[in-house]
């Protein structure tokens, strides 16, 4: 299960609440935060799987009160230091989230400019920021990224390459082929194969 909920959302219900915020240092945190698992969030997670059991989909307002829920059971933590000092930054920050926007808008092939546009910041302004909630440049976070969703289309649909470069921000297929073979040690092809061989010998192995 994944629940993907947006950066304005996170702080809107930790002002409204006016949950408080463990103290922690604001510091860099990596895209990928790990939590500690303690019996509230282990209990979470099928609570929320028991509304998609049902025939008809849960309503946007109970779903809504569910994430506020996670919100503020991540809040009365005391184990994920990491995650609280991200949560610190979203309240403290007066500017639009750069993660926001580069999660959003990652996938379209723009320049830096127009990036650092959409997050209402100068590019000089953009680059400084960037490198200090990334740890990156955007170059390197941008092709990464990019990657990563490319390398999840193969595994899960049946896309061709020129589908995949466009759907991805890629300049074109050559370029995508040759830095996805360099990152994943395959063309996107030959990865595919390798995934429906896996699954066949998976199949006739059950």
């Amino acid at each position: 299960m994944m629940i993907f909920v947006p950066d304005h959302f996170i702080s809107k219900v930790i002002k409204e609440s006016s949950a408080p915020i463990p103290k922690c240092k604001v510091e860099n945190t990596d895209a990928v935060i790990n939590l500690h698992l303690d019996d509230v969030l282990s209990a979470y997670f099928p609570s929320v799987m028991s509304y998609f059991t049902k025939e008809e989909p849960p309503a946007g307002n109970l779903l809504e009160i569910k994430f506020k829920e996670l919100i503020l059971d991540l809040l009365s933590s005391p184990h994920n230091e990491s995650l609280c000092s991200y949560f610190k930054s979203l309240c403290d920050s007066s500017k639009t989230s750069l993660r926001e926007i580069m999660e959003s808008n990652f996938t379209y092939n723009m320049k830096l400019e127009e990036f650092a546009y959409l997050s209402g910041r100068s590019i000089t302004s953009f680059k400084k920021d960037f490198i200090n909630t990334f740890n990156c440049t955007p170059g390197k976070w941008l092709l990464k990224r990019r990657l990563e969703q490319a390398k999840y289309l193969l595994e899960v649909t049946d896309k061709n390459i020129n589908e995949l470069v466009f759907e991805t921000g890629f300049e074109n297929a050559s370029h995508f082929i040759r830095v996805f073979k360099q990152a994943y040690g395959l063309a996107p092809l030959q990865f595919k194969k390798s995934i429906i061989e896996h699954i066949q010998h998976e199949t006739v192995s059950t």
